[in-house]
């Protein structure tokens, strides 16, 4: 994950974003809170999909975390 991507990450926090995971995994998330503190900098986030009325609607009942160093790239949701 670059520079950028740290900062568009922080820049989130209550929107949504497109996490691509190192695997290769696309991730529709909301950002809750970015930690890159140097043990575990990781974020915290809730799973969305869109909702028939063009809302975000959370999947499951809690949230998630992914290391930082997880992450290939975070990208943008486009209106």
């Amino acid at each position: 994950m670059t520079d950028e991507h740290l900062a568009l990450l922080k820049s989130s926090i209550d929107q949504v974003v497109i996490i691509e995971a190192a695997d290769g995994e696309r991730i529709l998330a909301q950002i809750l809170f970015v930690f890159d503190g140097e043990d575990t900098p990781d974020v915290f986030y809730l799973k969305v999909e869109p909702g028939p009325d063009g809302t975000f609607v959370t999947q499951g009942s809690g949230g998630y975390s992914m290391l930082l160093s997880d992450i290939a790239t975070v990208h943008p949701l486009k209106s």
